[in-house]
């Protein structure tokens, strides 16, 4: 059995959950709209391997300092190939992690992972029941629920967090003020940490050598708030900072301070399908229907063809009592669709607002006389 469709619709909490409750074994296959792709494999309702389309087991060693990208290649790569079993395999045999730390490593990375994907606001999932083969050192048992009480609570401490720390790609550097180290009083895993707050790392850069970035974000809003650490800055240009800023309040529910954000980003960027996106389920969620159809003719207008913009154009005429011009956009839409439920779907909606069209021509009567 397969349960597919579109994560505004359904967000992957709620997918979790309902995969969780009726214990399904089989591969979850999600595709966002920042073309990011991961395969989620359950098995009786629990989650036990994900796999991230770029997140290769040799790259993740590397990026955590595992391994080096030269001792990779000469003393791996040439033996072994690209197969992330074998791979293990000879990690744990050369002694460079011992089996429970491999699997400790590897169980962290596929926990950010789950809640990195449960930030997710676009995109297309595709659940596909059945069997699979993993080897054990790539099998876990994580139950669903705990990723889904830690995942929530991850989304709701980021709307505190992002008050100093906008977004991870923000560059941490030591303050000048000396006498503030004395407050210092850290774990010795955090003092590695802190060693790698340069000037120069984001907090990205560090979560890939540590690979939590939700608990290395916390730890530097602390050092931010003792006046430790301060922000040195974003190694991104001003354009992307702005989006950035923009999918942080948008995750937070922060949809008027989004707009703003957004509404100067698109002057910069008018062509970016995924600002538009946000900017227009923003006014949607305030209500504001006229500055939908506004912004869905500014996306047509810089040659932005989607199919969320064309639904939420075909609503908010519908909401402002344009039925024919929302008729028109369903109409436009049809092509984009993907599914024959969906299909389905916008073709009863056209028939019920022809004939809701209809009744109120009838009811009205024509011309004043």
């Amino acid at each position: 059995m397969a349960i597919e469709g579109p994560i505004s619709e359904l967000n992957l909490i709620d997918l979790f959950q309902i995969l969780s409750f009726n214990q399904k074994s089989g591969i979850l296959k999600i595709d966002s709209s920042k073309d990011e792709k991961a395969d989620v494999y359950f098995e009786n309702g629990n989650v036990v391997f994900v796999r991230m389309e770029g997140q290769t087991l040799p790259l993740l060693l590397i990026k955590a300092g595992k391994i080096t990208r030269e001792f990779y290649e000469e003393k791996i790569l040439n033996k072994i190939q690209n197969d992330d079993v074998e791979i293990a395999k000879e990690i744990i045999k050369m002694n460079i992690m011992s089996e429970n730390e491999f699997r400790k490593f590897l169980q962290l990375r596929i926990e950010d992972t789950i809640y990195k994907l449960f930030e997710l606001r676009e995109g297309y999932f595709k659940f596909e029941e059945g069997t699979f083969v993993l080897d054990n050192l790539f099998r876990f048992k994580i139950k669903t629920e705990s990723l889904i009480m830690e995942g929530s609570r991850r989304i709701d401490e980021w709307s505190r967090l992002s008050a100093k720390i906008p977004n991870s790609s923000v560059v941490p550097k030591i303050s000048d003020n000396p006498d503030k180290m004395d407050l210092l009083d850290l774990k010795p895993k955090e003092w590695e940490i802190f060693s790698m707050i340069n000037g120069k790392n984001t907090i990205k850069d560090i979560a890939e050598k540590y690979g939590d970035e939700f608990e290395i974000a916390k730890l530097i809003y602390g050092m931010i708030t003792l006046g430790i650490v301060v922000i040195e800055g974003n190694k991104k240009d001003d354009s992307e900072n702005s989006l950035d800023v923009a999918k942080h309040y948008f995750d937070d529910g922060l949809f008027d301070k989004t707009i703003s954000e957004l509404k100067n980003y698109l002057k910069r960027e008018p062509k970016n399908v995924e600002a538009y996106r946000m900017i227009i389920y923003s006014f949607f969620a305030t209500n504001q229907f006229d500055k939908i159809n506004e912004y869905s003719l500014l996306a047509k207008n810089e040659g932005v063809d989607d199919r969320f913009i064309k639904k939420y154009n075909s609503f908010a005429y519908f909401k402002r009592g344009d039925i024919k011009k929302s008729i028109d956009e369903l109409i436009s839409l049809y092509d984009y669709l993907q599914t024959p439920n969906e299909m389905s779907k916008v073709e009863k909606l056209i028939e019920s607002l022809k004939e809701c069209q209809k009744l109120f021509d009838d009811l009205l009567g024509g011309k004043v006389e």
